[in-house]
C-alpha cells in the first residue's frame, strides 16, 4: 500500500518510528519505506493538517504532533505500509505459537545471532506488530531446534525499523547461536475508558478510568492526554482537567498515577 497520508502530514520531525506508528495505527504491521515530495496533483487541493510528528517508538501512543505547520507541499509525506510480518514467527518449546516469546523463526527456520542487536530485536518485533522487545538471547534452548534448518544470518539493523536492516540466508552458525526473542505486546487500549457522571460511556468526554479505577494527575500532561486518546482510537484531545467533579468518584479506587 502506497499512498499520500490524507490530511496531510508534513515531514518536520517525521522518522522511521513515525512511519511504523502510523502504519500500525491504521491496521498494517509496519512500513516498507516513506519519502517526502510533491508527487500527486491532488496535493494542491489539500491543506497541510499535521506537522512535527515525533515518535519515540513504533507505536502511536509514543508520538507527539501539532496541527499547526510551517511547511510546503514538497514536504508532504508519502508512505508505503506492509501488512505481513515478513516471514517471522516466534514459537514455544513445542513449536507452537509463542505469543511473541520464544524461539525466533524466519520462514520456519531459525535465525543466527551474528550481527544481531537490540535494533534487530526492535525491528523484528515491530514488523510482527508488537510494541517493542523485552529481551533476547542466543542458545540451544529447545529440543525442536535440532530438527530445524538455520534460515537467516547477519541480521544487522542500523535503527529499530526493518527497512534499516540487512541479512543473508547463508550462514556459518550452529544452533547454539539461534536467537530467542521476547517481544512486548501493544498496550491494551481496553484498559482505558471515559465515563460520564452516571458512570456510563462518555463518548470520549468525561472521567478517565483505567481498569475501572480513576487516574491521578501527578505528572499528567498534554502528551499523556494525546497518547491515551490515540490509544483509545481518537484522533486528538480537546482538553483535560483534574478535580472532584462527579459523585461517582467517591465509589472508585485510584488505580493509576505518574
Amino acid at each position: 500500500m502506497m499512498d499520500l497520508i490524507a490530511g496531510q502530514t508534513a515531514t518536520d520531525g517525521f522518522s522511521d518510528n513515525s512511519a511504523t506508528a502510523i502504519c500500525r495505527h491504521i491496521g498494517y504491521d509496519g512500513f516498507d519505506s516513506w519519502t517526502n515530495d510533491y508527487l500527486f496533483d491532488i496535493q494542491d487541493n489539500l491543506e497541510i493538517g499535521l506537522d512535527d510528528v515525533v515518535c519515540s517508538a513504533g507505536s502511536w501512543h509514543s508520538c507527539t504532533y501539532t496541527t499547526s505547520d510551517n511547511c510546503d507541499h514538497n514536504e508532504d509525506i508519502h508512505l508505503i505500509c506492509v501488512s505481513e510480518a515478513g516471514g517471522f514467527t516466534i514459537v514455544n518449546e513445542a513449536g507452537e505459537d509463542g505469543q511473541g516469546r520464544g524461539l525466533l523463526l524466519y520462514n520456519g527456520q531459525t535465525v543466527c545471532d551474528d550481527y544481531f542487536s537490540d535494533n534487530s530485536a526492535m525491528a523484528i518485533c515491530g514488523l510482527m506488530g508488537y510494541d517493542g522487545f523485552d529481551s533476547w538471547t542466543n542458545g540451544n534452548l529447545f529440543d525442536i531446534q535440532a530438527n530445524l534448518e538455520i534460515g537467516l544470518d547477519e541480521v544487522a539493523c542500523s535503527a529499530g525499523s526493518w527497512d534499516s536492516c540487512t541479512s543473508t540466508t547463508s550462514h556459518d552458525c550452529g544452533h547454539n547461536e539461534d536467537v530467542h526473542l521476547n517481544c512486548v505486546p501493544e498496550a491494551d487500549a481496553g484498559a482505558f475508558t471515559i465515563v460520564n457522571e452516571a458512570g456510563e460511556d462518555g463518548q470520549g468526554r468525561g472521567l478517565l478510568l483505567y481498569n475501572g479505577q480513576t487516574v491521578c494527575d501527578d505528572h499528567f500532561s498534554d502528551n499523556s492526554a494525546r497518547a491515551i486518546c490515540g490509544l483509545m482510537g481518537f484522533d486528538i484531545f480537546d482538553s483535560w482537567t483534574n478535580g472532584y467533579l462527579f459523585d461517582i468518584q467517591d465509589n472508585l479506587e485510584i488505580g493509576l498515577d505518574d
